[in-house]
């Protein structure tokens, strides 16, 4: 008796795509894709980007919009394959029937860095014209991306970041590779390699770098002597750090200095921390603007830019300071430029309370009275709201946020993200049992199905989804076909509130009083009418 496979991937067909230095291309998804690229792109689908260097490869499933734009200073291949994926489905005698089955594959966005291998595989499927040796080629493909996508990205970005937390804790002590890779459980050469490719530069210059950033705060922040700040920041030698930071920054620590009040910033975020102690920014970043939708009128005035703005143009804006995140240390080499431009301060991203970031902020460029004045606003606005939600916290209903991402994820928020603390510290509402005991308690965000949002509904929910890839506008038809969606409660009973990823994304400083606002707002329908889709 014959044995037959149960699944067969056949492949539609391969393209290649030319994009020219910033070019973009974009289309929808017909059927399962494999795209590669041999140049630096930026990949936005389903409200996410993905920025893929050289042979980095990704899937894309079925019905996807996708928009690539070329980041690489020449011009750039894509190679995609779309193929199939059938399932034995019926096996009588005389006849054997497979179906178009997608389950059990890896999720869309699934991306494996820099694979030679599978960046050839992709390649060389394009030139085979025998069904046979194609099947062949796609399964090499997918038992890469099973075994590589999900679980080696996961366990990169978990110990990279452990790395990254040590090193920020102890740069004032002494570091070497050797001991850093022990103590990780790491071989100390495999060490070297894993974080000069995950960080773009080595140990030895991750961490000059990190204790001249550290310098630079206690330059601005306070009077002491630059020997003492060189011996708090690790360096032994004063002469040797003062080399060191002319070497980083172009300037001398003293000249840095200097500058203690600027007026003229560029933000790459932080923007509503700028606010709150009353700057607004000469400049924001792209991401930063596409995501600040709820301080449009207070960023009327500035100019929109990105990490390919030609220097002339950032020279042009004469620039006091340049501020960035600390996940801008993945990009060594834009931070070096920025340098060149203007002073560079890279401040700490995310997890912390919105009057400790105001505060930091305000201390850092000379701004302290305007910083307390905002914190007593931040109080008197935070027990305003807390008074006007009095009898609605007496009912004793749950609230919660959530965001939906892709077709099938949902988001479940701990107290560092999407105004998620605001809601339920500082405006002291009940979040439901599942996501207090599974979320908040070990402040650990979590995803799940969509297929599961029933276990962690609340009476409210503040459902998040992007409007700038149309979901937030096609929520009447997502209601429409998610049969999960129409069975919630809060669907039936008109407490289901749709808001956008431009809104909340980030919930610093200033944003923080608007956000809550916004719940308040909808707890109480006094304005910002709900879209209630049934």
């Amino acid at each position: 008796m014959t044995a037959y496979t149960h699944t067969i991937l056949r492949m539609k067909e391969s393209s290649k795509r030319f994009l020219s230095v910033k070019q973009t291309d974009s289309w929808q998804t017909s059927s399962l894709m494999f795209l590669t690229t041999d140049g630096a792109v930026r990949l936005d689908m389903e409200g996410i980007r993905y920025e893929l260097n050289a042979k980095d490869s990704v899937l894309i499933r079925s019905g996807i919009d996708v928009m690539v734009q070329s980041l690489s200073s020449e011009q750039v291949v894509i190679y995609t394959v779309t193929f199939d994926q059938f399932t034995l489905a019926q096996d009588a005698q005389n006849e054997l029937v497979y179906k178009v089955n997608h389950d059990n594959l890896p999720d869309n966005g699934e991306v494996v860095k820099g694979s030679a291998v599978l960046f050839s595989y992709i390649k060389q499927i394009q030139t085979s014209q025998i069904i046979q040796e194609q099947a062949k080629w796609l399964e090499e493909i997918m038992f890469i991306f099973r075994k590589q996508s999900k679980p080696y990205n996961e366990k990169v970005h978990y110990s990279i970041n452990m790395i990254l937390q040590y090193m920020a804790e102890h740069y004032d002590q002494k570091l070497t590779r050797k001991d850093l890779a022990h103590k990780m459980g790491f071989h100390e050469s495999y060490f070297s390699t894993f974080f000069k490719q995950s960080m773009g530069m080595s140990v030895t210059e991750y961490i000059a770098q990190i204790r001249i950033d550290e310098a630079k705060k206690r330059l601005l922040q306070t009077d002491d002597q630059i020997q003492i700040i060189a011996r708090q920041v690790g360096y032994a030698d004063s002469l040797y750090f003062s080399r060191k930071f002319r070497q980083k920054t172009g300037r001398t620590p003293s000249q840095f200095r200097m500058n203690r009040r600027p007026e003229r910033i560029a933000a790459f975020q932080f923007v509503g921390s700028l606010v709150a102690i009353g700057i607004e920014p000469v400049c924001i970043d792209e991401e930063t603007d596409l995501h600040s939708d709820i301080l449009k009128e207070h960023l009327a005035s500035s100019l929109v830019i990105n990490e390919h703005t030609p220097d002339d143009v950032f020279k042009s804006l004469q620039l006091d300071v340049i501020i960035v995140p600390n996940y801008y240390y993945s990009k060594p080499t834009l931070i070096k430029r920025l340098e060149q431009i203007a002073p560079v301060l890279v401040l700490p991203y995310a997890g912390h309370h919105a009057v400790q970031d105001v505060l930091s902020i305000g201390r850092l460029l000379g701004r302290e009275n305007e910083a307390n004045d905002w914190v007593k606003r931040f109080e008197q606005h935070s027990q305003q709201a807390r008074n006007t939600l009095s009898s609605f916290r007496e009912k004793g209903e749950t609230v919660a946020i959530y965001e939906m991402r892709g077709h099938d994820k949902v988001y479940m928020w701990s107290y560092e993200a999407r105004g998620a603390f605001y809601l339920y510290e500082t405006l002291g509402l009940k979040p439901p049992k599942a996501i207090l005991e599974e979320v908040l308690l070990p402040n650990q965000h979590t995803v799940i199905p969509l297929e599961r949002l029933g276990e962690y509904e609340a009476d409210h929910m503040f459902f998040i989804v992007s409007d700038q890839y149309g979901w937030y506008k096609q929520m009447d038809k997502r209601m429409e076909e998610s049969d999960v969606l129409r069975q919630l409660s809060a669907v039936k009973n008109g407490t289901f509130y749709p808001v956008k990823l431009e809104e909340f994304r980030f919930d610093e400083g200033e944003r923080a009083l608007l956000l809550m606002d916004r719940f308040v707002s909808q707890l109480t329908q006094q304005a910002y009418p709900t879209i209630v889709h049934m």
